[in-house]
């Protein structure tokens, strides 16, 4: 018989002659003896699994559709932002040093914009779109005239 003071039960519930429900299972825990849990499962003392928290690692690919997203929007910092971390593990895609370009040359950096496109130039099929537009880009007036980036710096981060 369950009392009134078992925090299992609400006052409102139909007494009956045990406390176990319909289907002759307890509710509660309490005096069931040892219940296994692994140690692997059982809280800290802070009452937090001892298991590390899982970490998503964001792929080349994400950082590379978020910063096409973004330069798409105009938002040159974070489309920049973006290919950069791609690059890190990307560097051999002609795309990211595209979008590089693109975002440099939208915030004003021409310099790294130029080394950049001329990147594309170099990785690409000469007939690919990136590559003929890059050439062309390279040829107009901003690009010609803005400095070569010295080959020791590379391209600044923004």
């Amino acid at each position: 018989m369950h009392s009134d003071t078992d925090p299992v039960h609400s006052p409102d519930d139909p007494v009956s002659g045990s406390d176990s429900g319909a289907d002759g299972f307890s509710s509660s825990l309490a005096g069931s003896g040892d219940v296994n849990i692994p140690d692997d499962d059982r809280p800290d003392k802070h009452g937090k699994s001892q298991h590390e928290p899982i970490v998503h690692e964001v792929t080349a690919k994400e950082n590379e559709d978020v910063a096409a997203f973004e330069l798409s929007r105009k938002n040159w910092k974070a489309a920049l932002s973006r290919f950069q971390a791609a690059l890190v593990t990307d560097s051999e895609n002609p795309d990211v040093y595209w979008g590089i370009a693109e975002a440099q040359r939208g915030l004003g950096d021409y310099a790294n914009a130029k080394a950049n496109y001329q990147k594309v130039v170099d990785y690409e099929d000469p007939e690919s779109k990136h590559s003929k537009e890059a050439k062309k880009l390279l040829k107009s007036q901003q690009l010609a005239n803005a400095p070569a980036v010295s080959s020791n710096q590379g391209p600044t981060p923004q």
